[in-house]
């Protein structure tokens, strides 16, 4: 798979078959993101690995999903749970701003390199974070920022014309995103 075919085919999934993810998938994803650029190379993103059944249903209530469907679509049906969470840390004894800018090119780094192994995942700003913290015992020098959910897609997603509406919606099995054109995001050309 090219660059090109793994950005168009990075979409945003939640539903899940429930074969598990190899640790040393899990694992790789991670080195994927531990190489990514990070400002004056100061790299404080940490990351925990949840992917014990017992341990992903004790996360599963403590995400939220989709909400730009209604209710009744938004939260993966049962069976259909993800088989594996990455929890994004940043150490702040390490940096305590800017960090932004890292998390997010780590985190593409993992969804781009979940595309190449066939999983599914879906990147979640919001999080119970106190929850997340008792659950998994991250010390307070840790700041929660963001959780990763995985596994083998049991749905599609594909892209959509822009038509005045950012709103994503599901028909069936299939999640429909709307993009904008190029040319509507390239404000000018010098």
């Amino acid at each position: 798979m090219d660059i090109e075919e793994a950005i168009n085919k990075r979409r945003t999934i939640r539903r899940f078959k429930q074969d598990p993810i190899p640790s040393e998938t899990l694992k790789k994803l991670i080195d994927y993101a531990r190489v990514a650029p990070a400002g004056s190379n100061i790299q404080c993103v940490e990351y925990v690995i949840v992917k014990s059944p017992p341990m992903t249903e004790k996360m599963f209530p403590l995400v939220k999903w989709a909400s730009s469907l209604p209710k009744e679509e938004r939260t993966p049906e049962s069976g259909r749970e993800p088989t594996a969470y990455i929890v994004v840390l940043v150490n702040t004894d390490i940096k305590k701003s800017y960090f932004d800018y890292d998390i997010g090119a780590a985190v593409e780094n993992i969804l781009l390199g979940a595309v190449s192994f066939g999983i599914g995942c879906c990147w979640m700003g919001n999080i119970n974070g106190p929850k997340i913290r008792s659950l998994l015992e991250v010390p307070e020098n840790y700041e929660i920022k963001h959780v990763i959910s995985l596994g083998y897609p049991d749905e599609t997603s594909k892209m959509e014309p822009f038509e005045g509406s950012f709103k994503y919606w599901k028909e069936g099995n299939e999640m429909h995103v709307p993009k904008r054109t190029l040319d509507d995001v390239i404000f000018k050309v010098l």
